[in-house]
């Protein structure tokens, strides 16, 4: 009779302490989230890639090319650059204030676009030899 008391007391407290430990956990939660949408701001990072027109030591201009539009944008730097003018960059930016303010830049290279091989045709490899398309190659 001892054990089923002892056993129902301990049930009684686990119950209880549980309940409680709930209500505390589901008033907390909304003071945590209000205070959660008003710290978080999040910033937007852009890109922008073109060709450099004019560079100093806290400017740059560049020159990128939208469809059929071209457009100049310009940027603020925080540091100097080694770059040049005309060089093809990607520009990393943020906007604060009305102002791009560069955020990472990398040079690009011109990537020439290779025009797919049409089914049925055969591609040739440099040595000369031809390969159907369909054919997998022998096994050694």
């Amino acid at each position: 009779m001892k054990r089923l008391m002892l056993f129902a007391a301990g049930l009684t407290f686990l119950l209880c302490a549980w309940a409680f430990a709930a209500d505390q956990a589901a008033t907390l939660a909304p003071a945590k989230a209000a205070q959660a949408k008003t710290a978080t701001v999040k910033i937007t990072k852009m890109r922008a890639p073109g060709t450099i027109l004019m560079i100093t030591d806290s400017q740059l201009k560049i020159e990128r090319k939208v469809k059929d539009n071209v457009e100049t944008m310009e940027f603020v730097l925080e540091k100097p650059l080694k770059f040049k003018v005309g060089d093809k960059v990607r520009v990393s930016y943020v906007e604060d204030n009305g102002k791009m303010i560069v955020t990472r830049i990398v040079r690009t290279a011109d990537v020439k676009v290779k025009k797919p091989v049409k089914a049925g045709k055969e591609a040739k490899p440099a040595n000369g030899n031809t390969v159907p398309t369909g054919v997998a190659p022998a096994a050694k």
